[in-house]
């Protein structure tokens, strides 16, 4: 294999398919917060119909960040095959899923709901599902795991 070979399946993953979750993801924070915060939460969620601006205004952000990861892993990965960059990229990537994921802790009414996939629903299942996913993904491809 050729010293900068990525296996089809991490392309696959992190040029399109999460790429497109995260512009989603964007849409949905800026246009719909009231849909996000929904999804977001667990299925026990009890939120207002019209989020306060202030929450408003932190998805707002929330999906500023969600385009520039979705366009820097569509685009920078897109445009190459140094395995420096991917990993450079995957290595910020996973900090990013960790502050994403310790984020959750306490949702549903337990410190643990990030790690408890049984207590999630579809919705659940959308959002941390694909992002363990993508922590999952990112870990194995800095260990060279199908190389």
């Amino acid at each position: 294999m050729p010293a900068n070979y990525i296996p089809f399946a991490y392309r696959l993953w992190f040029e399109y398919v999460e790429p497109l979750t995260a512009l989603s993801g964007a849409y949905i924070a800026y246009f719909l917060p009231a849909t996000y915060l929904q999804m977001t939460n667990a299925p026990s969620y009890t939120g207002t119909i019209q989020p306060p601006e202030l929450v408003v205004f932190a998805l707002k952000q929330l999906a500023a960040s969600f385009v520039f990861l979705g366009l820097a892993e569509a685009l920078v990965l897109h445009f190459t095959s140094d395995l420096r960059v991917y990993r450079a990229l995957m290595c910020a990537m996973l900090a990013c899923d960790i502050v994403y994921l310790s984020s959750i802790r306490g949702m549903g009414g337990s410190a643990w709901y990030w790690v408890q996939p049984w207590l999630w629903d579809g919705t659940g299942w959308g959002n941390f599902g694909m992002t363990w996913i993508g922590f999952i993904l990112r870990a194995l491809f800095l260990y060279e795991v199908g190389f």
